[in-house]
């Protein structure tokens, strides 16, 4: 890849830093997140309805790009950086239960529900295994448990019936012959390539972390990338830069911490948000394909540190120290 694409990255992630600072309401910067997935979305639902109208299925693997179209170009990519994408906007809706009914987007239930919907539609169109796990069972799990911290039971019985209506759609996808579901939680999924590599890369780092470690096993070495984030950082640029990505991301979930104690709410409402995304870029090609999980991740610890700034501004503020304020009183 040209050293121009991954300039133009940093300036993409430098942008998304600086945007998220511009916010002076929390609801901005939870509407900053919401857009963002909900704008991956609509480029998925773009790309897969222009597929099923211009191709023939399976699509696995050969999906036509929208972006080169408008050039002239017909370039195909692969469907589970789709699937990914896909993944981000249901992540968000279900995350924004979290929140309350004055914190969420405008248009909450009607844009939530419509493109929960359309997003299940497109990932049964795909058939990935991934985008199931994710949106079904992982994003779903995460915000029931979050939401029994905050004891909201009625949205908690409701994530619950959506966990138990995965098994029944996988009954009846078996039913129907249509194996668009079979796949997910079968007894396969440990043995799947991102797996096999994600091993092979791990147990050659802790023997030698400063040597560069090629794709493998030898069965998938003709592959560019490990399908990982820190093993595909570690391949590119070595060790001293696998270091800094874990102190990065290391840093976002510390911070993340320190938010669930200073507004519970709206931290459980990123943190539910920050580990799916972070499982999803650890399974992905992130540098050549799919840039908005680490862009999304960016802006969740930019957003942590703008509204842990103000807290602690606020926290100073002679106006927010109750003796200060009778001494003021007094004077």
């Amino acid at each position: 890849m040209p050293w121009s694409y991954f300039r133009v990255l940093f300036g993409l992630c430098l942008f998304t830093l600086l945007w998220v600072a511009l916010f002076e309401k929390d609801g901005d910067l939870i509407g900053f997140i919401w857009l963002l997935c909900f704008g991956s979305l609509l480029f998925c639902l773009a790309t897969v309805a222009l597929a099923m109208w211009l191709q023939k299925p399976p699509f696995y693997a050969s999906i036509i790009d929208i972006r080169y179209l408008p050039f002239g170009i017909q370039k195909f990519i692969n469907t589970p950086g789709i699937a990914n994408l896909l993944c981000l906007f249901p992540m968000a809706f279900l995350a924004a239960l979290l929140l309350k009914p004055d914190q969420r987007p405008r248009w909450f239930w009607t844009l939530g529900i419509l493109g929960f919907t359309l997003s299940l539609i497109a990932g049964i169109a795909l058939g990935q295994r991934s985008y199931f796990v994710v949106v079904l069972f992982i994003a779903p799990l995460l915000v029931a448990i979050f939401l029994l911290l905050l004891r909201s039971w009625r949205a908690f019985i409701a994530l619950c019936i959506l966990l138990m209506s995965y098994p029944l759609l996988r009954w009846l996808d078996q039913v129907m012959g249509m194996h668009f579901l079979h796949r997910p939680l079968d007894q396969t999924l440990f043995n799947d390539a991102r797996f096999q590599m994600l091993q092979y890369w791990f147990e050659r780092v802790i023997a030698n972390p400063f040597q560069r470690i090629e794709v493998g096993p030898s069965q998938y070495a003709h592959l560019e990338w490990f399908h990982n984030f820190f093993a595909d950082i570690h391949r590119l640029s070595g060790f001293w830069a696998l270091l800094a990505a874990v102190v990065l991301v290391t840093y976002i979930f510390i911070r993340l911490l320190y938010l669930i104690k200073v507004d519970r709410r709206v931290g459980l409402f990123l943190m539910a948000i920050a580990i799916p995304c972070f499982l999803i870029m650890n399974t992905s090609v992130v540098p050549e394909a799919e840039r908005q999980p680490f862009l999304l991740l960016l802006a969740i610890g930019a957003i942590s540190e703008v509204i842990l700034g103000r807290h602690r501004g606020s926290s100073k503020s002679p106006h927010s120290d109750p003796v200060a304020k009778h001494d003021i009183v007094n004077t």
